[in-house]
């Protein structure tokens, strides 16, 4: 680039501070180590507060004093970046539960700006080394070979060896050049969770061309009782076979009443949000092949009965008509 990098992480974090300094810990051990990172605490939380104090790296903590959620706590930790950092190169989007390898953030550079992109994501994998997620391609015939692959990270990488362009993402790791993400505009602050970083990661594909780099495959590691079953989140996007066992709520005895209705409420709001995305995005590229999976895995969750048949197409409906789950009463 003919000046050296200057990378600011950005996080949005709630009540959970241990995940927190294992991941400033991480971004300290980097090779290429960011300028600073700039957190948003949807608190608040005291324990945020310590753990940004003992960072390793220069750290800034935003407290607005509710919670913004994922897309509005990006949005405000970008907002001060660029103003308190004029000269930044990139900003990084990290999860608090993300692990990076020490040369992880190098690779990412190198090989953003080797293939010109102005938004770059690793594939994601568990401790074990198994796989989580891949970017979606902008090939269809190469996302569904991926979806073969299962949780293979060889058999994965063997598919795409050199990396491929990426139509869009989840959220525990995105790189992002400067110009990119003005282009694009912040993340929403309007989208209640569960795909809002899909919507996102597609507007950046849109503003310049994005990559996935196989090569680099980072730990999003949250522990087992921050993800109850009832936590629907969008890394299970538009997957046509069946939810993991984990993610089947109610299927299952012993499932408490109020998590069933969470989890409920909860997968209806990424329905919405994935319609909505269809009609908003500059381009959605083939996200609309997957609203009848998800549908199918809806049913198959809760089962087909007429209310929950009436929820999918309400909730498609709304999305299709332009409302994120926020401007409705859920």
């Amino acid at each position: 680039m003919g000046n050296t990098p200057s990378i600011v992480a950005l996080i949005a974090t709630r009540f959970r501070s241990a995940l927190l300094s294992r991941l400033l810990s991480s971004l300290a051990s980097q090779t290429l180590q960011p300028l600073a990172a700039v957190l948003t605490d949807n608190g608040p939380d005291p324990a945020t507060s310590l753990a940004v104090q003992r960072s390793p790296i220069p750290a800034k903590l935003l407290s607005p004093g509710k919670n913004l959620g994922f897309g509005g706590g990006l949005a405000l930790a970008g907002q001060h970046a660029l103003e308190k950092f004029p000269s930044l190169t990139h900003l990084l989007i990290v999860d608090d539960d993300a692990i990076l390898s020490p040369s992880d953030l190098a690779t990412l550079l190198s090989s953003m700006e080797k293939n010109s992109a102005g938004s770059i994501a690793p594939f994601l994998i568990d401790f074990e080394g198994k796989l989580q997620e891949v970017p979606e391609p902008v090939s269809w015939s190469l996302a569904r070979a991926f979806r073969a692959a299962g949780q293979n990270l060889s058999a994965a990488r063997a598919l795409a060896p050199s990396g491929y362009p990426m139509a869009w993402c989840i959220g525990p790791c995105l790189l992002i050049r400067k110009d990119a993400w003005l282009l694009a505009g912040p993340p929403r602050s309007d989208m209640i969770a569960y795909g809002d970083d899909v919507e996102f990661s597609l507007r950046l594909s849109a503003a310049a061309p994005a990559w996935a780099e196989p090569s680099v495959a980072v730990i999003h590691a949250p522990p087992a009782a921050s993800r109850p079953p009832s936590d629907m989140s969008s890394e299970a996007l538009a997957k046509e076979e069946a939810p993991p066992e984990s993610a089947r709520l109610g299927a299952k005895e012993g499932r408490s009443t109020q998590d069933r209705s969470a989890h409920y409420k909860k997968f209806g709001i990424l329905l919405q949000n994935l319609a909505f995305t269809c009609v908003t995005s500059p381009r959605p590229r083939h996200l609309p092949l997957y609203l009848p999976g998800n549908a199918r895995r809806f049913l198959k969750t809760f089962g087909p009965t007429p209310a929950n048949i009436l929820e999918v197409f309400r909730r498609y409906a709304l999305g299709l008509l332009g409302l994120p789950p926020s401007k409705i009463q859920n």
